[in-house]
């Protein structure tokens, strides 16, 4: 619901929970109650807080086709837009690949090279194809 969303937002904005350097994380590393996640960066973290441009792109296409009238989305499609494409754009020609993920403190690229999977909806994005 919109309500819901909206409530989402200042959230996803927020870099103490999903906002990082390179898009939204998949998770955040922290509770919902505010305190530290003890599984975050703990045992296997394949999902946690990484950046993967899969989950970007549907909170893009969300934010652009139903969210859009909600206080901040805009901004927030903005800027998560620049942050995926930035980040991929530096990562590609730094390294000469597009990644499965990417570390959400550093942007790195992580996991699988080169991926040419979910990390290739990131054309899509640039087009704003939703």
């Amino acid at each position: 619901t919109e309500d819901r969303a909206g409530a989402m937002l200042p959230r996803m904005a927020d870099p103490d929970y999903l906002w990082s350097r390179a898009g939204i994380r998949s998770l955040s590393p922290r509770r919902p109650d505010g305190g530290r996640d003890p599984m975050y960066q703990a045992q296997e973290d394949y999902w946690r807080g990484k950046v993967w441009i899969n989950i970007n792109y549907l909170v893009l296409q969300a934010l652009s086709r139903r969210y859009s009238s909600l206080p901040g989305a805009r901004e927030l499609y903005a800027s998560a837009r620049g942050a995926v494409m930035g980040n991929m754009v530096q990562q590609y020609g730094r390294r000469g690949f597009i990644f499965e993920q990417y570390d959400d403190n550093t942007g790195e690229g992580l996991k699988h090279k080169p991926f040419a999977g979910w990390s290739a909806l990131v054309l899509l994005i640039m087009g704003e194809i939703y």
